[in-house]
């Protein structure tokens, strides 16, 4: 018999750790080599369903609102399609749950949670501020040498732990209720849209309410917009308001013309 590809060794192995595991007997007597008298298809029997558990435990971790949301047992089943679907990539399991906001608009049941979509991109947000190498932020002075007559032109690089997130639902509200006991909240989520930065001081994520104004203005300049694209219906007392505060806590990097 041929000796088997590492491909052909990898996909067999993902159906022993993945449920359904089992079965393939044979295989993994052929090519697993027995150690102290265990046959290859019992050791290798340890890790079933330890995969999936370890997604869960991650998925968890990063999405804990979602999790304490929809409860243990919706989430074990979300955790499992989601793994089926979108199987890790990464040395690191934490960011092994970033396409779950998508993954979460299709599942049946976000349909009895609808803003589980939007309250997942908040906490991928929140996973990302908090794994991100924060970089040297631009001064007051740099912005102050910008001429006038750039400012229209200019683009900004910001820090890769900034965020911003719109929801037509109060998603930081119920971010901030995760860890309350699920008979205790009590958060009216009709027509109450919020609109969240995130981003990293030290060591500590934070997650705050934004302006609407303030948030489209942003969220189009991390898209990379030019100033006077990104700010047409902004004021120039807000908008000067809204750079100080940002270059305050640190936020922009660079600039570029």
């Amino acid at each position: 018999m041929a000796e088997p590809s590492l491909r052909d060794v990898q996909r067999w192995m993902k159906t022993q750790i993945q449920p359904p595991a089992g079965g393939a007997v044979r295989a993994a007597q052929q090519w697993l080599n027995p150690q102290r008298d265990t046959p290859g298809f019992e050791r290798l029997h340890v890790y079933a369903h330890g995969y999936l558990a370890r997604m869960q435990e991650s998925l968890a971790e990063v999405y804990e609102a979602v999790h304490h949301v929809v409860g243990e047992q919706a989430f074990a089943g979300l955790a499992g399609a989601y793994a089926a679907r979108h199987p890790s990539h990464d040395y690191n399991l934490s960011f092994a749950g970033r396409s779950l906001p998508e993954f979460l608009a299709a599942w049946p049941r976000t349909a009895q949670w609808p803003f589980l979509p939007d309250l997942a991109r908040l906490e991928w947000g929140v996973c990302q501020a908090f794994h991100a190498q924060l970089q040297p932020p631009v001064d007051a002075g740099q912005l102050a040498s910008v001429a006038p007559s750039d400012w229209e032109r200019m683009r900004f690089a910001f820090q890769p732990s900034v965020s911003c997130v719109a929801s037509a639902w109060p998603i930081l509200d119920i971010w901030e209720a995760r860890q309350r006991p699920r008979q205790a909240i009590d958060i009216d989520v009709v027509g109450r849209p919020q609109q969240v930065l995130v981003f990293r001081e030290g060591l500590t994520v934070r997650c705050e309410l934004l302006d609407p104004a303030e948030q489209r203005v942003l969220r189009a300049l991390l898209d990379g917009a030019m100033l006077g694209e990104a700010c047409a219906e902004g004021s120039a007392e807000a908008l000067s308001a809204w750079f100080n505060q940002w270059t305050r806590r640190g936020l922009i990097t660079a600039l570029h013309l």
